[in-house]
C-alpha cells in the first residue's frame, strides 16, 4: 500500500484551489489543514452512510471497502456485571475512545454452568424498544436449545448487553471504524496512513470544494461537479 505524506497532501490542496505558487492569496497553513480535516470528516461520513450520488455505503462494493479499510479495528472489550433485574441480567461495557461507527458486534455465550459455548451476534435495540423483546417469549433473546441473541442497548458512554438469566456472556468482540487522525505538519514527511494514496485526491478535492464555497470563488460550481462524479 502506498500513502501520501502530510506535506504532499497540503501541496495537493493548494494545487487544487489553484494557489500553490501564490504566496499572497493562498490560505495560511492552519487554515489549509482545517479544510483538509473537514474534508476527511465529510469523506468518511459520506462513504460510510451512503451519499446521494452513488447510493453505496461501506462494504457494498470493493471501492467502498478500500475507502475506509485503514480505519477498521477489531477488539475484544471487557464486560462488567452481570447486574440482576427481575426479567433480565445486564452487562455493561464502554466503547474505545477512538470509536466512531460499529460494524460487527459478536459475543460468546454459555449456559449458566459454563457449558454449551456458542458464537453469536447481538440484537440492536433502542431504549424504548428493548423491553418488548424481553417480555415477548417468542424472540431469540430467550435461551432455547443452547441458542440466543443478547440485546444491545446504547448508554451514555457505551452500551448494555441483556440476557434472559438462562445464559451468560463470556466474550464480546467489536469491529468498528475509528476516528481518523488529524492531518498536521508536525512531521511533514511522515505518511498519513488513514487513507491510501489512491483515495486521498478525493478527500483533497472535497476539502477544496468547501474552501472555495467558503470564499465564494467562481470555481465552486466546476469543482462541485467534479466531486459529484468521484467514485
Amino acid at each position: 500500500m502506498t500513502y501520501m505524506t502530510n506535506l504532499q497532501i497540503l501541496e495537493g490542496f493548494e494545487r487544487e484551489i489553484n494557489l500553490l505558487d501564490n504566496a499572497i492569496e493562498k490560505p495560511n497553513t492552519d487554515e489549509s489543514l482545517f479544510w483538509l480535516n473537514q474534508g476527511v470528516a465529510k469523506f468518511m461520513k459520506l462513504r460510510f452512510n451512503t451519499d446521494f450520488i452513488h447510493r453505496t455505503s461501506y462494504e457494498q462494493n470493493e471501492k467502498r471497502r478500500i475507502d475506509l479499510i485503514d480505519l477498521f479495528k477489531e477488539v475484544e472489550l471487557p464486560l462488567t456485571g452481570p447486574v440482576e433485574y427481575p426479567s433480565y441480567n445486564e452487562y455493561q461495557c464502554t466503547y474505545p475512545e477512538d470509536f466512531q461507527f460499529a460494524l460487527n458486534e459478536d459475543v460468546v455465550i454459555t449456559d449458566t454452568e459454563g457449558g454449551h459455548e456458542m458464537n453469536t451476534c447481538v440484537f440492536e435495540c433502542t431504549a424504548d424498544s428493548f423491553m418488548y423483546r424481553v417480555n415477548n417469549s417468542l424472540t431469540d433473546f430467550h435461551y432455547r436449545y443452547h441458542r440466543a441473541r443478547p440485546l444491545r442497548v446504547r448508554s451514555d458512554e457505551g452500551f448494555k448487553l441483556l440476557t434472559d438469566k438462562n445464559y451468560n456472556i463470556t466474550k464480546f468482540t467489536l469491529g468498528y471504524l475509528r476516528h481518523p487522525n488529524e492531518i498536521t505538519l508536525e512531521n511533514p514527511t511522515s505518511e498519513y496512513t488513514d487513507f491510501q494514496a489512491i483515495i486521498m485526491p478525493e478527500i483533497i478535492k472535497m476539502a477544496a470544494q468547501m474552501y472555495i464555497e467558503n470564499k465564494k470563488d467562481e470555481r465552486y460550481k466546476t469543482i462541485t461537479a467534479e466531486v459529484n462524479t468521484q467514485e
